[in-house]
């Protein structure tokens, strides 16, 4: 039977295609739990290691969730109590029963309506008992015609905690224990748009994903380079990195753009990939993978923060276009 050409090269092209859509995803990871109140728009999870609960911030409702041990959930932190605006980065300090929460103003957050230009956005971070949900301080910065955003934030062992911030101006925050007020550490020059942060174990470097990539500042001296990746590594512009997390030598980053999660192996100074590794490509249940929290050798992310569920009018999608929130984990085990 003679053979048809245009047939062959539909079936040649069907075949390449199916090889390179499994060449591009992994799926390796396994969903932790759900929350069914679809429209959270979540950015961020903490995770309380003591008494083995999760939370979770919205960046729609301006609160954040408690998922207790036993899966059950409830509203910890009310919606927009205390001033919050949208959630953004939180991190628990487990041995002092402190919530850290980085909120800052936006068009996700149900009812916002300042604008940029001409009120300037308000930015803070709160404080929280973890027990109790009570607010132990906030520190906001909120000026007409300025605009602020607190991004992400890690906790030091002495208690203390560093905190991005960009827009108006690009720098890293401080609020120590000694002195328990919002201080500038630096102003970011050469770092634009400064995103998740991570401490290597020993605290002597602080690392800065951004839209250029990612440096590491020296925490005794202040200063900051890039870090080097292999050629042809992509981690700025579109495929940046939000969450990041440092694991045995090497940084764990989240790529919410690329819906991937990637293992950089570092040299022995801290400031060189010599290795990469895809640890998850385009799981089913991502829609804009954002942040996530190491728990031992797993890390658990938020998979789907649906941040582009807004129809041209301003307005959210409506519930049956959107999805349960999921937490997906991912062994970081070799």
């Amino acid at each position: 039977m003679q053979s048809n050409p245009s047939f062959v090269i539909i079936v040649l092209f069907s075949i390449g295609f199916i090889f390179n859509v499994h060449a591009q995803n992994l799926n390796t990871s396994h969903i932790a739990f759900t929350v069914p109140e679809k429209d959270l728009l979540p950015e961020s999870i903490a995770y309380d290691s003591i008494k083995n609960e999760f939370y979770i911030g919205s960046t729609r409702k301006g609160k954040i969730i408690k998922i207790s041990k036993d899966g059950s959930h409830q509203d910890f932190i009310s919606s927009k109590q205390e001033g919050l605006w949208m959630i953004i980065g939180i991190k628990v300090d487990a041995e002092r029963r402190i919530l850290w929460v980085c909120s800052s103003g936006g068009d996700n957050l149900e009812g916002y309506t300042r604008k940029d230009d001409k009120e300037g956005r308000p930015a803070g971070v709160f404080k929280f008992n973890l027990d109790t949900g009570v607010l132990i301080k906030k520190y906001v910065l909120d000026n007409p015609g300025e605009v602020h955003f607190f991004n992400d934030l890690v906790i030091l062992r002495n208690g203390s905690v560093y905190v991005t911030h960009m827009f108006s101006e690009h720098a890293l925050y401080q609020i120590t224990q000694d002195k328990d007020q919002l201080e500038k550490v630096m102003v970011l020059d050469t770092i634009k748009y400064p995103n998740g942060l991570t401490l290597s174990n020993d605290e002597s470097k602080l690392y800065i994903a951004h839209s250029e990539g990612v440096s590491v500042m020296n925490v005794s001296n202040k200063s900051t380079k890039m870090v080097e990746v292999p050629e042809g590594t992509k981690i700025a512009r579109k495929e940046s990195i939000d969450g990041l997390y440092f694991y045995n030598n090497s940084l764990i980053g989240i790529q919410p753009d690329i819906n991937t999660v990637q293992q950089f192996v570092l040299d022995k100074s801290g400031s060189k990939v010599i290795k990469t590794k895809s640890l998850e490509i385009n799981h089913p249940m991502m829609n804009n993978p954002t942040t996530g929290e190491l728990v031992d050798d797993m890390l658990y992310y938020v998979a789907n923060a649906q941040f582009g569920s807004f129809n041209d009018d301003g307005s959210l999608f409506p519930e049956e276009k959107l999805y349960e929130v999921c937490i997906l984990k991912l062994s970081l085990k070799k």
